[in-house]
């Protein structure tokens, strides 16, 4: 009788072990998606996020937004991400157009592990690495 109460009782948790383990091998990614359209006009706005798609090590981000109506369009975005290799981006855009004109805007920043008089490491850790007494 005892054997056949731990069978049900290991039975009883290992159902939910195993569902939140699936849980936690999916939350390398999140993706969200809004898209409203109306008499004014229509919108859209995403959001992805990751780890882990290179080496491992990697994290990415990006996010953007478009909305057009009667008086023009604009568009926005964001990424930001990391390659698993020391090296790591920036990027931020917008632009617009409408009846008295259009206009845009970038900023834009990034690291190149290789070069780093190929350490294989990025600025930071070159500059860190420096300083060591």
């Amino acid at each position: 009788m005892k054997t056949i109460r731990r069978i049900v009782a290991a039975s009883a948790i290992a159902l939910p072990l195993t569902l939140g383990a699936a849980g936690i091998a999916s939350a390398d990614t999140y993706t969200n998606t809004n898209v409203a359209a109306g008499p004014d006009g229509v919108s859209t706005s995403s959001t992805h996020a990751s780890t882990g798609e290179q080496s491992g090590e990697s994290a990415s981000y990006h996010q953007q937004n478009s909305n057009a109506g009667p008086d023009g369009v604009s568009n926005d975005h964001t990424t930001a991400g990391t390659d698993g290799n020391g090296g790591a981006s920036f990027d931020q855009g917008q632009s617009w157009a409408g009846p008295d004109g259009a206009q845009s805007s970038h900023t834009g920043s990034n690291t190149d592990a290789n070069t780093d008089s190929g350490s294989g490491h990025g600025v930071l850790t070159g500059i860190v690495g420096s300083l060591r007494l």
